[in-house]
């Protein structure tokens, strides 16, 4: 069959409406504005939509804003739809305001009717045609989905909302309310990609007569309601289905209640609130929709108060990667817990939007993975149609070749999470390499949880399309928790007392690499990198190109060792990859000495070549590790030193919320210095036990001093012995009968004598490491910390007093 073009629509014909046929949106639209600029006295709701669906600028947004009074705001809104909005344009304004007509309660018998409003005859043959679309699209519709999205007919944000609904049946009336809304070519470019993607379908409501024997479904006006069960996941309570009735874009609030096993009722949050709300955690964390996924909203979870667990496990359940539809996940499950918004909002409020975003490379590698699940639906799609049987046609070899891709993603995400994860990941060995050895491998790293690794094996040994899909969940917060944009602290539940075991959240490693200068590395890279927009033409010189300066980088690490290399500029693809390797080979390039993480990485740029995997999405990457290799070899004090913070012993009711580095590490005054952030409950006292390690002169170190002791089961009498004890040791804290102290520059002296005292006492005496007494004024501090001839010391930066 035949389907409109674009070309098509080049000439829209005449603006005015000819004798009894509907008018154009923007004559409605003029024809109303005395009631228009008289409702709509509160513009934000609107405003948002319509910037959100890349409809209005940012520069109309805030035009629009500046005037001073509502109805100014409302005539400035309806020029710029008059003055630079097309047809098109209009009725996705219109389409917004119809979203929002719980905020305008005079428009809504206005916005019931669309009899004046003319539409083109491909936006009428889809209106008439959604019913049977809705029931037949099936998983072909996430494929189509991003088909609309490559050729910019989706926003990034449309994109989000159609993944964000849990059943194919919803996906698609989402899919077509959006095409509908934006008009004639909006619809054509859907039909297209049905054609491309599911021609059997294409054919099938071409037929005279499918769709008049099927009931219609207006995503204007009559919304068809459906029932469809979700889960609700509440702990220690099992997960019991509840009946939703879904009226798509249909405003009216929704009361929906669920019944526990021992008879309890559980209200589910009405619509309007959750939207609300969900809005209004958009605009605390400075994240705007349609950004793609930014946030690790698992963490988001445990900064409101929620069990890592219960949060982990509701956005694995039914929720997509996406982060509107995990945000929304989140909020739902918050409000159904605690019935307090205001609580949410509060939290939210009190953390940083830099601990939840994630950083370029993280939402670059999560980009992959709706590539991923396109090619896993259209592989289902072949299966389902029979193509499987009919061995070494056509459409058999492409099924194999989706399946085939999908592994390769799955492959090339756990090779690059091995360089976020362990220590060594060259551990792995090339020639055997599959996704499942990753996931052995990174079952010894303590910065991946274990029960995602158990879960990604479940999901690939069992290998079925449902199964596969889960394991893009999985790994989409496998990756989110690998790359935060900021080296915070990663604080663990409570031990003993009142102790937080901590860590890095990134993985630093130390080697005795010092680093290049940087005019070194401009020369070495000549013109720059390569271009970041591949095309298939292009794409292997692209390639190629990108190849010969990681070779001209590395060669500049050790040119001693490099002197008789020949001369690769004209040297074909496979001499220059197998020089990376053989370079990489070298024991210069060994753990001690060079970053393994960054030589891992690298190494994935010569094995996933994307012409030969057929994946053009790893080229953007691979340029980014290029980018990452040029910053690594940047000379400073990160190649050598780490200083590391082990445990948080805080005193009192206040909790430890948040800690992260400010600044440094920094040589200066013969030390190296480091500032670290601490976030409390409230002012708050507590000890922080650090060491530090790297490299001095070529030589491993790792400093623990001065060290800190703990005196356990001290009655008063030995309380004031110790006290006696004068400048050859420092009280740091009392909590109890337990005192910690730190021994003076006497070192053995003061020891033996603390030892005396114990004994005297029956007391117990335990080394607790390198320790530092913070005491703040608020809930916010900053702590410097100072090596300086193999001792560490700690003073006040910001709101503290330190010991």
């Amino acid at each position: 069959m035949e389907f409109p073009t674009t070309l098509d629509l080049e000439d829209p014909g005449p603006v005015g409406p000819p004798g009894g046929q509907k008018q154009p949106v923007k004559s409605h639209l003029l024809a109303s504005r005395e009631l228009l600029v008289a409702s709509l006295y509160n513009l934000a709701p609107l405003l948002d939509r319509t910037l959100a669906a890349g409809l209005l600028s940012q520069e109309n947004y805030f035009e629009v804003g500046a005037e001073r009074t509502p109805q100014g705001r409302a005539r400035r809104l309806l020029e710029v739809v008059q003055a630079e909005m097309d047809e098109a344009g209009a009725r996705g304004f219109m389409e917004c305001l119809r979203r929002c007509k719980q905020h305008y309660p005079r428009l809504r018998a206005w916005l019931r009717t669309d009899a004046d409003i003319q539409r083109g005859p491909t936006e009428r043959k889809l209106q008439a045609q959604l019913s049977v679309l809705c029931g037949r699209l099936g998983f072909s519709v996430l494929p189509v989905s991003l088909e609309l999205f490559s050729n910019g007919t989706l926003t990034q944000f449309e994109l989000d909302q159609v993944q964000a609904v849990p059943t194919s049946y919803q996906q698609t009336h989402q899919l077509l309310s959006i095409c509908l809304s934006k008009g004639e070519r909006a619809c054509c470019s859907f039909y297209q990609a049905l054609g491309s993607e599911d021609q059997q379908l294409a054919s099938d409501i071409s037929v005279s007569g499918l769709v008049e024997a099927l009931p219609d479904i207006s995503v204007v006006s009559g919304h068809e309601a459906y029932i469809t069960s979700v889960a609700v996941e509440d702990p220690g309570v099992c997960s019991t289905p509840v009946e939703v009735k879904d009226y798509g874009d249909c405003s009216t609030p929704i009361a929906v209640e669920t019944r526990h096993t021992d008879g309890e009722v559980l209200s589910l949050p009405d619509t309007h609130i959750l939207s609300g709300v969900l809005q209004q955690v958009l605009s605390l964390l400075a994240v705007a929709p349609g950004e793609g996924a930014r946030l690790n909203v698992c963490e988001l979870g445990v900064a409101v108060g929620l069990p890592r667990r219960t949060v982990r496990e509701c956005l694995l359940d039914g929720v997509g990667v996406g982060d509107i539809a995990q945000l929304r996940a989140l909020v739902t499950l918050f409000l159904i817990k605690t019935q307090d918004a205001s609580r949410l909002l509060s939290r939210v409020a009190e953390c940083t939007a830099h601990r939840v975003l994630l950083s370029e490379r993280g939402c670059m590698l999560l980009k992959l993975l709706p590539v991923a699940e396109a090619f896993l639906h259209a592989w289902d799609h072949h299966l389902r149609a029979g193509d499987h049987l009919h061995t070494g046609d056509h459409h058999h070899l492409q099924a194999g070749d989706h399946i085939d891709k999908v592994w390769n993603i799955f492959s090339f995400l756990l090779w690059d999470s091995m360089a976020e994860a362990l220590e060594d990941p060259g551990a792995a060995v090339e020639s055997l390499w599959n996704p499942r050895d990753a996931v052995r491998l990174l079952q010894d790293s303590e910065r991946v949880e274990t029960e995602l690794l158990q879960e990604l094996e479940e999901c690939w040994a069992d290998g079925g399309t449902e199964s596969l899909l889960q394991s893009v969940k999985v790994l989409a917060q496998l990756l989110r928790d690998l790359h935060p944009l900021q080296d915070s602290l990663c604080l663990s539940p409570l031990e003993e007392g009142a102790v937080y075991p901590c860590r890095s959240r990134r993985l630093h490693r130390v080697t005795c690499f010092q680093g290049l200068p940087a005019r070194v590395i401009r020369k070495a890279l000549g013109h720059g990198a390569p271009s970041t927009h591949p095309t298939p033409a292009a794409l292997p010189s692209q390639h190629r190109d990108l190849c010969l300066c990681i070779t001209r980088l590395l060669d500049r690490v050790h040119p001693h060792e490099s002197a008789t290399s020949i001369d690769l500029s004209q040297a074909p693809i496979a001499t220059i990859t197998q020089h990376i390797r053989s370079t990489l080979a070298r024991p210069a390039f060994g753990p001690q000495g060079f970053d393994a993480g960054v030589r891992h990485r690298v190494l994935s740029v010569v094995k996933y070549d994307p012409v030969r995997w057929g994946l053009p999405n790893l080229q953007e990457l691979h340029k980014d590790t290029l980018l990452g290799l040029e910053s690594y070899l940047k000379p400073g004090e990160h190649h050598s030193f780490q200083l590391v913070p082990e445990k948080v012993r805080i005193f009192g009711g206040p909790e430890i919320r948040w800690g992260e580095r400010v600044r440094g590490p920094v040589a200066i005054d013969n030390g190296i210095e480091e500032v670290l952030q601490f976030v409390t409950s409230e002012p708050a006292s507590f000890l922080i036990s650090v060491s530090c390690r790297g490299y001095d002169r070529g030589q491993y170190f790792e400093v623990r001093e001065p060290q800190c002791v703990r005196v356990s089961g001290l009655q008063e009498e030995g309380m004031g012995e110790v006290q006696g004890l004068g400048g050859t040791v420092l009280v740091l804290a009392v909590e109890g009968e337990t005192v910690w102290m730190r021994e003076g520059r006497q070192g053995r002296e003061s020891g033996t004598e603390l030892e005396q005292v114990s004994q005297r006492h029956s007391a117990t005496l335990q080394e607790g490491g390198c320790c530092f007494s913070v005491t703040t004024t608020g809930t916010r501090c900053q702590v410097k910390f100072i090596y300086k001839t193999g001792r560490i010391s700690a003073v006040a930066e910001r709101d503290c007093e330190v010991f």
